[in-house]
């Protein structure tokens, strides 16, 4: 849609299409709306943000004009503070955009904003001097520039922010005095830390009523819960907040919630089956939301700088609270709604988590069991797609290994839902059981490998371990984790294989055989995948070569061959059909 037809638009016709277009895109739609402060005010605190954050400073001026105090205050918490100290050159930027966009806006700002955030930023960019005489000698002011609005306070500053500060002080002093009088006075008498500090608490207050904790406080959403501490967790009551105070504009819940979904989880499903009931329900759970979201960008140091961090903090919280609505429910709508309905979402969104770490623990057992809790040479033991399930399990928030990602070196993702966790908790089992069984049949294994991977020598995969393993059941008829010799390899390639319509493959019933040797009737379905996924690149690697040939164990990779058994002499280079 072009400009021209959008100005024709109703205002709700304009504002309907305004939530559902880019960020990018919103900008451009609030300066050809039929009432840009309507559409600018409809967005929450957050959504403002975003739409100026990568904007010149004529262009973020020209939006910021309708903007509510609010809102204002909102981007100056973020674009003024550098962690817990106020920047200079982000309180001079922000003045500089209120002053471009309007005076009245430039002085509501300073008036409303709290005394400590204002004395504290002109602190960082000017000195002021009360002489006491009517005019101080140029020994009292030095070299540097200044200005003077009642030749009472005497204002230095640098050159480069003279023009920006002059003009603040100027509308202040043009329109309210009295608040001119005691920024200036607190820049003469006030503290610098503490009153930098409180400055610092006062924004962390308006944060939290957004939803947006400390990040030391922010994390505690990560804490795991146990059943009990579920159970005892307060209900809702019937009481939703949202109901409460739906007509307050500053609490207005962002619609990136929807926007930036990037698939649809049993989450989506509940809240379309919600659609059904009371309104308020859906939207106190919407505004709960948006408070879960939050707290999740808060866990990064509240970084809107990037809309990425802020969509990831937005995807994290949907994706958790599905996986803990859908554990809750067993993917039941009706129980879901239920749920959705007596419990708060952090609570759920917690559960959600709490399964997670019980799967970090379990992976970590085994670490701690056979590895004496070294997990570089545990991971480095591993083979693709293990080593990067589990590298995703001790992240600090467990991410799900999803193979179907591309480009990234490690395709990691947020859990979803309960198919993941299961394929993840059956992976678990697996190197589980195969541990359980190295270590039953060879005693001193992992001690050799831990001690080998701290003196830097050549790392053993779990997949060539288990080739080499395998290779001796066949030839031999018992597990042995020797290097195996030529002719072993050789017999091993005649007696593993059979063969038909010119095409090789490892024998199913040997393997289902070596199979039954590694685990306990019970558990062979569940280590059959794992067994054919780690002799799939032996099958690959080996079908294809000719036993009457000699063989290279320098192009071997699925098997530990000796090289001491290996006789140059006879040796003929490796042929394929």
């Amino acid at each position: 849609m072009d400009q021209e037809e959008f100005e024709h638009l109703s205002l709700e016709e304009q504002e309907q299409i305004f939530h559902k277009t880019s960020f990018r895109e919103k900008g451009d739609l609030i300066l050809h709306s039929r009432d840009p402060i309507r559409l600018a005010q409809s967005l929450s605190q957050e959504e403002l943000y975003l739409v100026t954050r990568e904007m010149d400073l004529e262009e973020r001026s020209e939006i910021l004009r309708y903007a509510s105090l609010p809102q204002l205050f909102f981007i100056s918490d973020i674009d003024c503070w550098k962690k817990d100290r106020i920047s200079a050159k982000g309180f001079v930027r922000w003045l500089e955009v209120l002053e471009e966009a309007d005076e009245q806006r430039l002085l509501a700002w300073l008036v409303e904003m709290d005394y400590e955030t204002v004395v504290s930023g002109f602190r960082n960019l000017i000195q002021v001097i009360k002489p006491e005489t009517e005019y101080p000698t140029d020994e009292v002011l030095g070299d540097s520039p200044y200005f003077t609005l009642d030749e009472r306070y005497f204002i230095l500053v640098t050159e480069e922010n003279i023009e920006i500060v002059r003009r603040a002080i100027e509308v202040l002093y043009e329109n309210h005095r009295g608040r001119y009088a005691a920024i200036l006075e607190g820049l003469l008498g006030e503290l610098d830390y503490e009153l930098e500090e409180e400055a610092y608490q006062k924004r962390g207050i308006r944060l939290a009523e957004r939803g947006f904790p400390d990040p030391e406080t922010a994390h505690h959403i990560f804490r795991p819960l146990s059943k009990s501490e579920f159970e005892k967790f307060p209900r809702k009551n019937g009481k939703h907040f949202y109901a409460e105070v739906k007509d307050d504009p500053n609490v207005r819940a962002p619609h990136y919630l929807t926007f930036w979904s990037e698939e649809r989880l049993f989450l989506d499903e509940v809240l379309l089956f919600m659609r059904e009931g009371p309104r308020e329900v859906l939207e106190g759970i919407e505004e709960e939301l948006a408070w879960l979201s939050n707290k999740l960008v808060s866990c990064e140091g509240i970084d809107f700088a990037s809309e990425e961090k802020v969509r990831r903090g937005v995807n994290r919280a949907r994706s958790l609270l599905s996986l803990g609505l859908e554990i809750l429910s067993e993917k039941d709508l009706s129980r879901a709604r239920e749920v959705m309905s007596e419990r708060w979402l952090e609570i759920i969104f917690r559960w959600g988590v709490t399964s997670l770490i019980d799967l970090r623990e379990k992976a970590s057992k085994i670490v701690e069991t056979h590895w004496k809790g070294s997990y570089k040479p545990f991971l480095a033991f591993l083979n693709p797609p293990y080593e990067q399930l589990f590298r995703g399990l001790f992240q600090i928030v467990p991410e799900y290994f999803d193979i179907s990602i591309q480009g990234e070196p490690e395709p990691l993702r947020d859990f979803r839902n309960l198919q993941d966790l299961s394929r993840t908790q059956q992976a678990i089992l697996q190197i589980e059981r195969i541990h359980e069984f190295l270590s039953k049949e060879f005693p001193y294994l992992f001690h050799r490998l831990n001690l080998a991977a701290r003196q830097g020598e050549h790392k053993v995969s779990l997949f060539s371990l288990l080739g080499t393993i395998f290779a001796h059941f066949v030839i031999q008829g018992k597990v042995s984790i020797e290097p195996l010799s030529e002719k072993e390899v050789l017999s091993f390639l005649k007696e593993g294989f059979t063969e038909k319509a010119s095409q090789k493959t490892l024998s199913k019933e040997l393997k289902e055989k070596f199979l039954s040797y590694l685990s306990p009737h019970q558990e062979r379905d569940s280590m059959r995948p794992f067994l054919a996924l780690a002799l799939e690149n032996m099958e690959q690697e080996l079908a294809r070569l000719d036993p009457s040939y000699g063989v290279d164990s320098r192009f071997i990779e699925c098997l530990h061959i000796s090289e001491k058994k290996v006789h140059e002499k006879s040796r003929k280079p490796a042929q394929s059909f």
